[in-house]
């Protein structure tokens, strides 16, 4: 890949890959003492709203930061912030609430680094290698869903949860020197812009960045749609364990090697996420994955009632699919998201574009736990894909997915290196 050819981008996604392997670490180790110390799933569900929940409250204000401030100091700061909170984790491994509230925190820190670091990246790389760029990110994001929790669970045959936490401490550290490292390549100085004007309200500047997201139509379709695909996402996190353990009834060892397979799938569509963005229209190629991904879902119901001996390799093709198609959509809908927004609205675009994947993916989690204890979790996987079928045929039929048609027909290859100009 030409991107990671370049030492600055080299440095910056190195500082990604480090940052998110600690992440990977800590949400195993935090689940595992929380598990461990108390029986209640209520604080497994406080966990995920801490994590999440962030983003979700202060979305709109610390994508605004993003826009208002030096992107490289946000960067730096919130990681050497989540250091802290990392470092006062290790003396709070016995208690839950304050372990819960030092989550929440650590949250913030990740709502306020995500807008930043992901509008960040044109400036990087350039305009005509931010797909590259993001499909990189999706790659490092995918192998860490794999290394994070495997590490910590062969860490803590080897050590304590307070050792293992130190850990994500130095990632962090060592995220922030390479962060700066890689802004210092590029000489990057984020001038303020006559639009941004310090005598503005956070609140006035969040509220104009609705309104120009919102009124550029395939943006509106693409917020629309990331949401209904993280709703499914939910689904398919909440209702994977009880399938693969009470449906299916798999082995430990199968089930952690197909878990890992939604990864490697993952992996695998982020690195052909570009290929099929210089062959195909954009939003061809999302009404395709996300009409396929409903399909696919539903495909759970045959699985059911396949003989036993070919139940589980059929387990782990199926699995793969759902990562693989996942990266296919995930890559051209933040592509064109930072493409199609203006430059100084970048920040907050990408928030509000995290907040509905956020709630699409909370509404999931809370909605499918309820319902499959009374319909059961194939049933209720194959009703979320049916549902999802139905939503991407309508989706068609919108002004935004017609917009989006109309957008650059494929997204081009550069027919140069592209040099960084600096500052906004």
């Amino acid at each position: 890949m030409t991107v990671l050819k370049q030492r600055s981008s080299l440095c910056f996604f190195l500082a990604q890959f480090i940052s998110r392997f600690g992440d990977g670490i800590t949400t195993t180790i935090i689940l595992y003492l929380i598990g461990t110390t108390s029986k209640d799933p209520f604080f497994i569900g406080l966990v995920l709203f801490a994590q999440y929940g962030p983003m979700l409250l202060f979305g709109f204000f610390t994508g605004t930061m993003a826009d208002r401030f030096p992107k490289h100091i946000l960067m730096i700061g919130t990681d050497l912030y989540r250091a802290f909170v990392m470092i006062a984790m290790i003396f709070s491994t016995h208690v839950i609430w304050l372990l819960i509230m030092l989550v929440f925190l650590s949250g913030i820190g990740n709502a306020i680094s995500y807008p930043a670091r992901s509008s960040f990246i044109p400036h990087l790389v350039g305009e005509q290698q931010i797909t590259e760029a993001l499909s990189i990110s999706q790659g490092i994001n995918s192998i860490m869903q794999i290394a994070g929790p495997g590490a910590a669970g062969i860490l803590l045959v080897l050590t304590s949860p307070s050792n293992i936490l130190i850990i994500d401490v130095v990632t962090f550290l060592v995220s922030a020197l390479l962060t700066g490292v890689s802004v210092k390549m590029i000489h990057y100085h984020q001038a303020h812009n006559d639009n941004q004007n310090q005598h503005s309200s956070i609140w006035r500047s969040a509220k104009d960045g609705i309104k120009t997201v919102f009124a550029l139509a395939p943006l509106t379709f693409l917020i629309a749609l990331i949401m209904q695909l993280m709703f499914a996402a939910g689904i398919f996190n909440t209702t994977s364990t009880s399938l693969l353990l009470q449906d299916f009834h798999v082995s430990s060892f199968h089930y952690g090697m197909i878990e890992a397979m939604v990864g490697a799938g993952a992996c695998i569509g982020a690195a052909m996420g570009p290929f099929l963005l210089l062959h195909f229209k954009p939003g061809h190629l999302l009404f395709f994955s996300s009409a396929f991904m409903g399909v696919w879902m539903i495909f759970v119901v045959l699985l059911q009632q396949l003989p036993g001996v070919y139940t589980i390799p059929s387990l782990y093709i199926w699995v793969s699919i759902i990562g693989l198609i996942n990266a296919f959509l995930n890559i051209p809908i933040s592509s064109l998201f930072l493409g199609l927004t203006p430059d100084i609205y970048r920040g907050r675009a990408m928030a509000i574009l995290q907040m509905s994947s956020n709630t699409g993916l909370l509404l999931g989690i809370v909605i499918s736990g309820l319902l499959s204890r009374f319909l059961g979790a194939v049933f209720v996987t194959a009703i979320s894909g049916t549902l999802l079928v139905l939503i991407s045929l309508l989706a068609t039929r919108t002004k935004g997915f017609k917009a989006l048609l109309a957008i650059d027909k494929k997204m081009k290859k550069p027919e140069k290196e592209n040099v960084v100009v600096p500052g906004e």
